[in-house]
């Protein structure tokens, strides 16, 4: 069975091996040197930086979608043509008409059920990437807006 090309997956692994976080981290590096009264910005850098990490979870769960996907379409693709293939020498070989019409119509319904099974396993593949990515920031979010909150003091008396 035939692989992804080459180029596409050294662009998926060139993608998957980038650290999004340099940037970011010295930006935050930067701003844990300002001092703002009444904030604690050691605190909110740190704060930062879990929210950084969530979305480079988020983005490695979108990416490994991306490649599952990928992957399904090739293997979609070398089950099409070995079918073709395969269909092709058996049509040579019926000689009445009612044969061919019943062949072709057994074809047809294998199709449509092939069809049907690779468009569940890409939703299925879909669905994982998506709660992946959505998990990684749906549980960072509460705990940082509780973080934000302490570090600027809000609603302490």
């Amino acid at each position: 069975m035939a692989t992804m090309p080459e180029s596409l997956q050294d662009l998926g692994k060139s993608i998957m091996g980038m650290d999004m976080t340099k940037g970011a981290d010295q930006f935050l590096d930067g701003l844990a040197k300002l001092k703002v009264p009444g904030v604690d910005m050691d605190a909110l850098v740190a704060s930062q930086r879990d929210n950084l990490e969530a979305m480079t979870k988020a983005n490695k769960a979108a990416m490994e979608g991306v490649t599952g996907v990928g992957k399904w379409q090739m293997k979609i693709l070398n089950q099409t043509l070995e079918e073709l293939s395969k269909a092709g020498g058996s049509m040579t070989k019926i000689s009445s008409p009612k044969d061919v019409v019943g062949e072709q119509t057994d074809m047809a319904k294998r199709a449509f059920e092939t069809a049907v099974t690779n468009m569940r396993e890409l939703a299925d593949i879909l669905n994982t990437a998506n709660e992946t990515a959505t998990r990684a920031i749906v549980d960072r979010v509460p705990d940082s807006l509780d973080e934000v909150k302490d570090i600027l003091k809000v609603n302490k008396q």
